[in-house]
């Protein structure tokens, strides 16, 4: 995510906000989806990450297709 964003990562916490805080448009946010989709092995759905509008909603749902996908339980 600091790739595209340009933002350290060490600064960025749970409760920000994508666009409002961070300024992620369309584009940067098809690149996170892309980056996380390649390196993770998972497949997101567009559609459900429309309701994500924080970076702890996007861990959480990453994480969760991430255990689904690898067959790990996630809390």
């Amino acid at each position: 995510m600091s790739n595209v964003s340009r933002i350290d990562i060490s600064s960025l916490d749970g409760d920000i906000r994508f666009r409002e805080e961070l300024g992620v448009d369309s584009l940067m946010a098809m690149e996170i989806i892309a980056y996380c989709e390649k390196e993770l092995e998972i497949e997101l759905d567009e559609g459900e990450l429309g309701c994500v509008e924080t970076i702890g909603e996007f861990v959480d749902y990453v994480n969760d297709i991430f255990g689904r996908t690898h067959g790990i339980e996630t809390a």
